[in-house]
């Protein structure tokens, strides 16, 4: 079977078995399986892993329960073993005492949401829809794993010319809340390049290719927790603790906080929670938040100012409180050189023996804006400040619905052309 075909079949085995970040054991196994087969050695889990550094881990039954249901979905034991009691992967190709020429980051975790599961759906029709209930992948991280063994499957095949330096694969967990590249930068290490591919996003169409993406914004992800006293609402109130209202003042609080004068800030309270009965003082609240800025400056100063403002509700209602930071990126932008260079190896690819396999070469840009984030900026930053070359690309596709909703997917179509665009820019830099 070509490359062309297999790209697309485990598009769709990954898209069946999506998994949130931190349980992506499953997901871990079937692509060191794959990469084993082409003769790679992948590095899984806890081998490639900081645990110091990892951010927003799911509580340990949830991740009992995917170790469980990995298995029961065929993974082999001889990998779960391996990972340990955590995911990602990296591979390398190319000799192993060779120059690192470039790093390839592939994010693997799917989004806790329910799929569209009507018939027009493609994946309901055809086949491939989620298995689990409540998650599905609707960011395309199963396309851009696919494109990761694509590109390994090139470099590998029984015709294909040695590299003179390594490429690295690094597939990494929990991209979703930013939570996952920090624990994984040692593994850009003396790299020369790095890059991250994200279909779709600032290139909706099918055919477009943007390859030096910017105006990423800073982020950082945090839970807010307040503890007061319950009281019988009716009884005696006097005797309460109001952590609900204390959280609610809280959320006002933050979304009355002014924007930053010296650049663009974000702020949100995505959500809150507390009490447990209608006649009862709540006892404790919870919110989940994250603040923005189009720098690292900005965002720390929205992060600082919103410190202020949730304790300032738990003095004004008498609550302890507690703030948690479970995901953080920084900003970044590509390098103009090395984005320039990726463009010329995807206007110099020819056709393939089909007549395809190629971009328009009116519809191949330098030059694109993110405007929300992704911690591939973390191991971005790691490489511009070793010396190297960072770009992140967007691959073009037609969409049938937005990115994190129900109905989304992706134009298959699109993965070829990328695998082929990936394969020549490793053959410029690695061979």
């Amino acid at each position: 079977m070509e490359t062309a075909e297999k790209i697309i079949q485990w598009r769709r085995e990954l898209h069946r078995h999506p998994e949130e970040g931190w349980t992506e054991f499953w997901t871990t196994g079937f692509v060191a399986r794959q990469l084993a087969d082409m003769g790679l050695a992948p590095r899984v889990g806890q081998e490639v892993i900081d645990p110091a550094a990892r951010m927003g881990l799911p509580a340990p039954e949830v991740e009992a329960r995917a170790r469980q249901r990995a298995l029961a979905e065929g993974l082999e034991p001889y990998w779960l073993e391996r990972m340990g009691r955590t995911t990602g992967l990296v591979a390398d190709v190319g000799p192993a005492d060779a120059p690192l020429a470039l790093v390839l980051r592939c994010d693997m975790d799917a989004l806790p949401l329910m799929e569209a599961q009507e018939a027009s759906h493609r994946p309901v029709r055809e086949g491939f829809v989620s298995r689990h209930e409540g998650l599905c992948h609707a960011c395309a991280h199963d396309g851009h794993m696919a494109l990761g063994l694509g590109l390994a499957a090139q470099l590998t095949a029984p015709d294909a010319a040695p590299l003179r330096q390594r490429v690295r694969l690094l597939f990494q967990p929990a991209e979703e809340g930013v939570r996952g590249a920090a624990s994984m930068v040692s593994h850009v290490a003396g790299a020369r390049h790095f890059l991250a591919v994200h279909i779709g996003l600032g290139a909706p169409r099918s055919g477009d290719l943007v390859t030096g993406v910017g105006a990423f914004l800073a982020t950082s992800k945090f839970d807010v927790r307040f503890t007061g006293r319950a009281a019988h609402a009716g009884a005696a109130p006097e005797q309460g603790r109001d952590a609900l209202k204390g959280a609610a003042s809280a959320l006002l609080g933050l979304h009355a906080l002014p924007r930053h004068g010296h650049g663009t800030s974000r702020i949100c309270v995505g959500r809150l929670e507390g009490g447990s009965s209608r006649n009862t003082v709540p006892a404790s609240a919870f919110m989940a938040c994250e603040t923005r800025g189009n720098n690292s400056e900005v965002n720390d100063d929205m992060l600082r100012r919103a410190r202020d403002v949730i304790a300032g509700a738990a003095v004004m209602h008498g609550l302890e409180w507690r703030l948690d930071v479970v995901g953080g990126a920084p900003s970044a932008a590509s390098d103009a050189a090395f984005a320039a260079l990726l463009a010329r190896c995807a206007r110099e690819l020819p056709p393939d023996a089909r007549g395809g396999g190629c971009f328009p070469l009116p519809r191949i840009r330098e030059q694109g804006d993110m405007g929300a984030s992704d911690d591939a900026t973390t191991l971005m930053r790691a490489v511009q400040a070793q010396g190297g070359l960072a770009a992140y690309a967007f691959l073009g596709a037609d969409l049938a619905a937005g990115h994190h909703q129900p109905g989304f997917d992706f134009d298959e179509a699109v993965l070829w052309p990328g695998v082929r665009w990936l394969e020549k820019v490793c053959r410029e830099l690695a061979g």
